[in-house]
């Protein structure tokens, strides 16, 4: 597993550890539902148990690892409560951040946009999904930064880590058909963004959140 032969410096022994983990479950390294064994862990990555538990503490915090008395610890499991609560959160997110981008955003900050929609279109049309995925993560993020909300964008960030989880256990059985629809919305939302529509950017955005949770309910 390529987690173990990474070697991050000048960071202490736990947040080496937890981030090389949490990047493992977050990509589906580390598969929902697999049994974490902290001295298989220990012996693979060369260090003593105390840093493992210590970072899989916080992974369990972070609901990515379910912690378990009397039994090893284990990734989370995918369900369509998580999913459903990703994408409701999604919703209620970018609803205040489109309040603010609808009124405030220059051209110069809905090219940046554009030019992540077009680099989605081109990962769609080489059958990119991976590239997809990533460029939507980053259109969402983008419109979050532009909001200049500290919590907001530290939110927003949070919650498309889990979204990221989901997608990279799910996205080889994610449709095209849902990739086309949701390119579509993408292009709208950057015309009511340019149009200062933010009513409608809020419908469209409960609109986007919910067709991309039924998809990914179907999926389970």
């Amino acid at each position: 597993m390529k987690i173990f032969s990474q070697k991050p410096a000048f960071k202490t022994k736990e947040e080496k550890i937890y981030e090389l983990l949490r990047e493992a479950i977050l990509d589906c390294d580390l598969k929902p539902g697999k049994k974490v064994v902290i001295d298989q862990l220990s012996q693979k990555m060369g260090v003593s148990t105390i840093p493992i538990r210590a970072a899989i503490q916080r992974l369990g915090m972070e609901g990515l690892v379910e912690i378990r008395p009397h039994a090893p610890a284990r990734i989370a499991d995918i369900s369509v409560s998580i999913i459903r609560e990703i994408f409701s959160l999604l919703a209620a997110l970018e609803q205040v951040a489109y309040e603010v981008v609808a009124e405030e955003a220059d051209p110069k900050q809905i090219n940046i946009l554009k030019g992540l929609v077009r680099e989605m279109d081109q990962a769609n049309k080489e059958n990119d999904l991976h590239l997809w995925t990533q460029k939507n993560i980053s259109f969402h993020w983008q419109i979050a930064e532009f909001s200049n909300m500290p919590l907001l964008i530290e939110f927003t960030h949070r919650t498309f880590d889990q979204w990221r989880r989901v997608s990279n256990f799910y996205f080889r059985n994610i449709t095209a058909m849902r990739i086309t629809q949701a390119q579509a919305e993408h292009w709208q939302i950057l015309e009511l963004i340019g149009n200062h529509k933010f009513e409608a950017l809020t419908s469209l955005a409960k609109h986007h959140n919910q067709a991309a949770f039924e998809n990914y309910q179907s999926l389970i």
